[in-house]
């Protein structure tokens, strides 16, 4: 089980709302974390609200081991050679992750505020019920800048202007 994990590309993808983290590498097996968070919140709170499952600092244990046993799934049953975990928005989760997966790459998608704003009124999407600059300041927001902050010399940074 160790040898096949090893060998595998476990590839951490971060950036900020609109930063399109979905069309980075788009046929790669995909953890969408904010997928698993919504399982996970759903043992607490069943109709959550958005701004209830923006609010799961206190929930990072079990975030963190719903995104390992998911990506050790696609490794060993799938055999997948490159898993990209989506969206991991607490640096205690990347740290957690990261035990796991210490050769994990760190990509950060590196967009203006400007393209993200776009980007973000052009989509949409029902969720998006607030104006950009609200949603770009939320906690959950901030808390991705964190990431950024804190594993600035493991990232690499991509410039993902241009691509939606």
């Amino acid at each position: 089980m160790e040898q096949q994990l090893k060998q595998s590309n476990v590839i951490l993808l971060f950036g900020r709302i609109c930063s399109g983290k979905t069309s980075y590498k788009p046929n790669s097996y995909r953890v969408v974390v904010s997928n698993l968070v919504r399982a996970v919140i759903a043992d607490y709170a069943p109709t959550a609200t958005r701004d209830q499952l923006q609010d799961t600092m206190h929930l990072d244990d079990k975030i963190a081991e719903s995104i390992i046993m998911v990506t050790d799934y696609a490794v060993q049953m799938h055999k997948r050679p490159e898993v990209i975990i989506d969206g991991i928005r607490q640096v205690s989760i990347v740290e957690k992750v990261l035990e796991k997966y210490p050769d994990a790459s760190l990509v950060w998608l590196e967009v203006p505020e400007e393209e993200r704003r776009r980007r973000y009124e052009s989509r949409g999407d029902a969720k998006d019920v607030e104006p950009f600059d609200i949603a770009d300041n939320k906690n959950i927001e901030l808390e991705c800048q964190k990431i950024y902050s804190t594993f600035k010399n493991k990232l690499t940074i991509i410039n993902n202007y241009g691509i939606n």
